[in-house]
């Protein structure tokens, strides 16, 4: 199996939403500002694996090797990103993109047949190498960071625990005709969270009223319902859990950026 990293058309016109609704939900809960950057991470994989389920990435997987100058905090340490089961860590380093990169490609040298055993990838801003480990995927993704520093994201993935589900999403609301285009689940303490990444051919405000009607039908309250340019965001809790939208046009679709928290 190979290595890239693989970019979708979809993913980069999902990003800004994405971190818009990991921006609301951080502003309801500082504790997870820090987790709300985790959409970058997640929408440079999308497409890039298998859809898939809940698995979480097996305990024996090997440390993530980092050089000493470098600060990081695990993000989620079981994660699911459409089926690949992953631990996600964020970092921060006084220190040039050029340092970090030469630091992986010295690390990840052993190839096979005169090509190195790592690949590259840029998606401005974001430079990606990976290296492929038997069944773990590696990946660290990094941007400048001010004019002297640089942040970014180290990920081990699980190839082998990786499972097809040829409809993710399934028990999610959603409009008939729409697709999950991204699904991701992680667990944290204290809680767990999911993440979809739906599409379809209605406007805003027909998705807007079907899930105020869906939600409170249900017993959920209305906690959040603001319009944005060309877009809505909506928040709802019952019991313990919360569901985050935000509704807005892409192209020709409209696409439902949602997110549901479970606490424990």
């Amino acid at each position: 199996m190979a290595s890239t990293i693989t970019r979708s058309p979809r993913s980069e016109k999902a990003l800004p939403l994405l971190c818009r609704l990991r921006m609301i939900i951080a502003a309801h809960h500082p504790r997870r500002r820090h987790q709300g950057a985790v959409c970058l991470f997640l929408l440079t994989l999308l497409g890039a694996f298998v859809l898939g389920s809940s698995k979480v990435l097996h305990a024996a997987a090997p440390e993530f090797p980092v050089p000493t100058w470098l600060d990081k905090v695990t993000v989620s340490g079981q994660m699911n990103i459409n089926g690949l089961p992953s631990s996600v860590q964020y970092f921060e380093a006084y220190r040039g993109l050029d340092d970090l990169l030469d630091f992986y490609r010295q690390q990840w040298s052993g190839g096979r047949k005169n090509k190195p055993g790592y690949r590259e990838a840029t998606i401005p801003p974001w430079h990606i190498i990976s290296n492929l480990d038997g069944q773990y995927l590696y990946t660290v993704q990094s941007q400048q960071d001010g004019q002297f520093g640089i942040k970014g994201y180290l990920a081990i993935a699980d190839l082998k625990d990786a499972e097809k589900n040829k409809d993710p999403g399934k028990h999610a609301p959603k409009m008939k005709g729409s697709r999950v285009i991204n699904h991701s689940t992680s667990i944290d303490p204290g809680q767990q969270g999911e993440t979809l990444i739906i599409v379809n051919e209605f406007s805003i405000t027909s998705n807007s009223e079907f899930y105020r009607n869906y939600y409170q039908q249900r017993g959920w309250a209305k906690l959040v319902d603001m319009e944005q340019k060309q877009a809505r965001a909506l928040t709802f809790k019952k019991s313990g859990q919360e569901a985050h939208l935000v509704i807005q046009h892409l192209g020709g679709d409209t696409q439902i950026v949602m997110n549901v928290v479970q606490h424990k």
